[in-house]
């Protein structure tokens, strides 16, 4: 097999992941719903020291009124560059999930051009039944394919995601 044979499987495998339909495990919401909402709650739990991890700080908008303070949020911009989407689609996204009630926004107090984005008591409901289904379906999945299958197969697409990022980042020099 050809090297043109093998990124074709590989697109083509991938495509088939975009285009899975995951909505009937989502309460009320898309993929990318859940996708954003779940950005914001990791942010959350890093910045407030949640998960035990340190957390790349590299924006000043966070909702907080002073050091220490537990952060309240996440500004528009960041939350877009995590999920590598502009400001304005991630801004009519929330507006839409605002409408929904599972997303609030607040004002910085320290400079009131600066609007964060935090979960909802109801967005962070719909995102844990969301996990909880999705969770499920892993569990089914992971019995049909066997654990060392799963784990050979992350264990093979990370090392392919890390080679592609190393060439990438190669050909940008």
């Amino acid at each position: 097999m050809d090297t043109c044979d093998i990124q074709e499987k590989i697109l083509r495998t991938t495509n088939r992941f975009h285009r899975m339909h995951y909505e009937g495990l989502l309460p009320d919401i898309s993929r990318r719903e859940y996708e954003l909402m779940a950005a914001v709650q990791d942010y959350m739990d890093c910045m407030n020291g949640m998960d035990g991890r340190d957390c790349d700080d590299s924006t000043d908008c966070m909702g907080s009124s002073g050091k220490g303070e537990r952060k309240k949020g996440i500004c528009v911009s960041e939350l877009a560059l995590r999920l590598k989407v502009s400001s304005p689609a991630i801004s009519r996204m929330v507006g839409m999930m605002e409408e929904k009630g599972y997303i609030g926004r607040g004002m910085d107090k320290e400079d009131r051009r600066n609007t964060y984005i935090y979960l909802t008591e109801k967005g962070r409901a719909a995102k844990k039944e969301s996990e909880t289904a999705l969770c499920r379906l892993m569990e089914r999945v992971t019995l049909r394919m066997g654990e060392d299958d799963m784990q050979q197969l992350i264990m093979l697409w990370n090392r392919l995601a890390d080679i592609m990022e190393q060439e990438l980042r190669a050909e940008d020099v």
